[in-house]
């Protein structure tokens, strides 16, 4: 794998190793997961508030308390972190904070979607979520993968989709599953192994997160071998392509260029 001679892998180990929240710079196209910073959590109800804590306060927490982790990418326009949750740990708990979107990877949950909880299952998407990420019932296993993005059209509501009222195609090498709502849009896409996108590009940032399969990702001339656990930031104006060596799948959000204001959400996706 390549990177910009601006950053180093190992000068992104270090700086990730120290939880660092700057963004990375926008020659950085790919983070992959074993450079991506992660981050020991716990959460409690406090007299029905929930509170939670991070890295060496987290083995602070009182008893009882709910521990997983949170693994992140900050690029310029938006933050990509992926909720790692454990039945053995407690199951599911977390405040939302800036979290703007969420998508549940596996497992199930709760969270409140304009004042009401709402139940969310493998697969479903949150616009707005507020409150705090919790069980569904018992305690269980749950990926969750949540975004820190505004709005691309200058207005969001909170919105629950849920998986089984959004179609993908059946056929084609790409595969995109779209989650339509007020503001912006969250894509789950499959990738069939032999194929071969064409280039493109946006009018828009897409906030990338591989959730299986590996293949190869080729963006400004620059190409990247990538897998499971990996971020990616397309951005904007530049050409893309993805060489599709195995069966693969990512989820992903658009996120507007610094400095753009609201646009079209018909033109929010790859166009030439």
């Amino acid at each position: 794998m390549r990177f910009s001679a601006a950053i180093t892998f190992a000068a992104m180990l270090t700086v990730f190793s120290a939880h660092a929240q700057s963004p990375l710079g926008d020659d950085v196209y790919v983070l992959p997961a074993k450079a991506a910073s992660t981050v020991a959590m716990a959460s409690w109800d406090d007299k029905g508030a929930v509170k939670s804590a991070k890295g060496a306060d987290a083995g602070k927490a009182p008893a009882g308390a709910v521990s997983y982790s949170a693994t992140s990418a900050h690029w310029p326009t938006g933050r990509v972190t992926v909720l790692n949750f454990s039945k053995a740990k407690g199951g599911v708990l977390h405040p939302i904070t800036d979290e703007t979107l969420l998508y549940v990877q596996s497992g199930a949950a709760q969270v409140d979607v304009g004042g009401k909880t709402v139940t969310l299952a493998e697969g479903d998407v949150v616009s707005k979520p507020s409150g705090a990420i919790k069980n569904a019932g018992g305690a269980g296993d749950a990926v969750i993968v949540t975004w820190n993005v505004g709005p691309l059209t200058g207005e969001a509501t909170p919105t629950h989709v849920a998986s089984g009222t959004v179609n993908a195609p059946a056929e084609g090498p790409v595969r995109p599953k779209r989650y339509n709502f007020p503001g912006n849009s969250v894509r789950a896409v499959k990738l069939m192994a032999g194929n071969k996108t064409n280039p493109a590009s946006a009018k828009t940032d897409s906030l990338i997160y591989l959730t299986s399969g590996s293949l190869k990702f080729t963006q400004n001339g620059k190409e990247f071998d990538v897998g499971s656990g990996d971020f990616i930031r397309e951005l904007a104006g530049l050409d893309h392509f993805w060489n599709i060596t195995n069966d693969s799948s990512f989820v992903t959000t658009s996120a507007l260029p610094i400095g753009a204001g609201p646009i079209d959400p018909a033109n929010a996706t790859d166009r030439r």
